[in-house]
């Protein structure tokens, strides 16, 4: 029998949204407030967060701003 082992690396985004779920103490969805807020649309977002796209520094800085981490939390 062969057991298959899928590896998932977390993207620095997704690393910082889980934290933020840490401190909120709860599930954080993304609402419409939330995308007019940062200026990034929700297949933007979704694309950076699973790690299809890279944020550019304006994405960057806004979304460090939002979950209150520093850029390079975002970066690395």
């Amino acid at each position: 029998m062969m057991q298959h082992t899928q590896i998932t690396t977390e993207t620095p985004l997704q690393r910082v949204v889980a934290k933020y779920e840490e401190h909120i103490c709860g599930k954080w969805k993304p609402t419409n407030h939330f995308y007019k807020h940062v200026r990034i649309n929700q297949k933007r977002f979704g694309m950076i967060l699973r790690g299809e796209l890279v944020m550019n520094v304006d994405e960057a800085k806004t979304l460090a701003n939002f979950f209150k981490v520093s850029t390079n939390d975002l970066i690395n």
